[in-house]
């Protein structure tokens, strides 16, 4: 095993007994540099125990900090490889809504056109009907008569 490379599933444990959590530094002069350090901070009566995990840039020689950073291991890199794709996916669900709006637009004009053809065929019947009880009521008018 070389130098850089570290048992992540060793744990430290502090002086208070806490067990320590891995975590990442964010800072810029150890970005991405791993670290155990205590649970309660110093001000809540913890005992400060810190310990890096990863070698320090510094320290590091170039070939290994540049394996570390190719093929798309730098989290940078993979920020903006994620970016783009979820840049593309809003871009094709955009023209997806786009055509989707189109659709709807064209069937809801169908369904206004089916509406007012159903309209046009109801007063059609009313009017079949009226006529009907028309000749109903003169004819049984002049039955009367």
């Amino acid at each position: 095993m070389s130098q850089s490379s570290v048992n992540i599933e060793e744990v430290d444990v502090c002086k208070c007994g806490y067990y320590c959590r891995l975590k990442t530094s964010r800072t810029p002069l150890n970005p991405g540099r791993r670290f155990f350090r205590c649970k309660a901070s110093k001000e809540n009566g913890g005992c400060g125990y810190f310990r890096w995990i990863d070698p320090s840039l510094e320290k590091a020689d170039e070939s290994s900090l540049m394996n570390r950073f190719i093929d798309g291991h730098n989290p940078i890199d993979r920020l903006k490889r994620k970016v783009k794709e979820l840049e593309e996916e809003r871009d094709s669900l955009k023209f997806q809504l786009n055509e989707n709006e189109e659709k709807m637009m064209v069937l809801n004009k169908k369904l206004k056109e089916v509406k007012l053809q159903r309209d046009w065929e109801n007063v059609k019947f009313n009017r079949v009907v009226i006529v009907f009880l028309c000749l109903l009521t003169i004819k049984w008018f002049f039955n009367i008569v």
